[in-house]
């Protein structure tokens, strides 16, 4: 049977993708324009007007960035913690959640009270400090890791997304002899890729665009991170805006054509070489929040 919409519902429609089509170009245009004054080049961009597409194009600033040995040293340790901090949170929080997931374990309820509390009260920037230094990981790469290593919320995730599981398989491995280190790795674990995989993203996100630990525990050189440095060409940035005017009279007299690259440039340069990383991982783990929606409202 053929549904012919009516006026009305044209109508609708044709408002609701006008609305989405104004929200995505809302969302895409910052970045976009971050990317085409990337790859713009540095004296070009101090005359301004570039918004669409790159007036000069040029890939000086990448080259710039890319060739500067603390920068090559970021990226590395950038990736480095992103890689150890998703496998070491991914296993101890999915054993978390899969015990705390257990309705005959006897400290279960008491333990997820204690971990709900820490949700909603810290001790604070100083006190977190204090155990830093005190446990000796200043300067240290794993100041990187274990400080980040449980999460409670994607405890509380993964185990709502494991108490969804049908019960019975558990019970057919308890039978067949199994223990619970090969249900966890053989039968939860396969079950729950779609929660996981939402997971890993969440905390490859937060070890990626994580600074402020640099900052604290660090003293910015031999375990500096890509995101540290984004924020130290910030900084710069933002003290050269002063001297923007001085560039633009140096460019009118000629002498600006013995400045090949300005901190605005390098930021957008940098802000680029940190995002593509986490864009490229995204769409290969998109589908699996929708599978993690469908698969756990369904119960047996």
């Amino acid at each position: 049977m053929n549904y012919k919409k009516s006026k009305e519902d044209v109508i609708i429609d044709l408002l609701i993708y006008i609305v989405l089509f104004i929200v995505g170009i809302i969302t895409i245009y910052p970045f976009w324009n971050v990317t085409v004054l990337a790859f713009n080049d540095a004296l070009d961009t101090i005359r301004g007007g570039v918004y669409f597409w790159p007036r000069v194009f040029s890939l000086e600033n990448f080259r710039t960035v890319l060739l500067q040995e603390q920068i090559k040293l970021a990226f590395t340790n950038s990736i480095l913690r992103t890689v150890i901090g998703v496998i070491c949170g991914l296993i101890c929080d999915t054993m978390l959640a899969y015990t705390l997931s257990r309705k005959d374990y006897i400290f279960r309820n008491f333990i997820q009270k204690m971990f709900v509390i820490t949700m909603y009260v810290s001790g604070g920037l100083i006190p977190y400090y204090l155990v830093v230094r005190s446990l000796g990981m200043r300067n240290h790469f794993i100041v990187y890791i274990l400080p980040l290593l449980i999460n409670v919320f994607y405890i509380l995730v993964i185990r709502s997304f494991i108490e969804s599981l049908p019960l019975s398989t558990q019970e057919s491995a308890k039978i067949d002899g199994a223990n619970d280190f090969i249900i966890y790795a053989k039968i939860i674990m396969p079950m729950s890729i779609p929660v996981i995989a939402t997971i890993t993203l969440f905390i490859a996100v937060d070890q990626w665009n994580s600074w402020f630990d640099t900052y604290l525990f660090t003293n910015g050189k031999e375990l500096t991170t890509l995101q540290f440095e984004l924020q130290r060409v910030l900084r710069q940035s933002t003290a050269a805006i002063q001297n923007i005017d001085d560039l633009r009279r140096q460019l009118a007299s000629g002498n600006g054509k013995k400045i090949v690259t300005t901190p605005e440039s390098l930021r957008m340069a940098i802000t680029v070489v940190a995002t593509v990383p986490i864009l490229i991982v995204y769409p290969f783990i998109q589908k699996y929040f929708i599978k993690g929606m469908t698969l756990g409202s369904i119960k047996e």
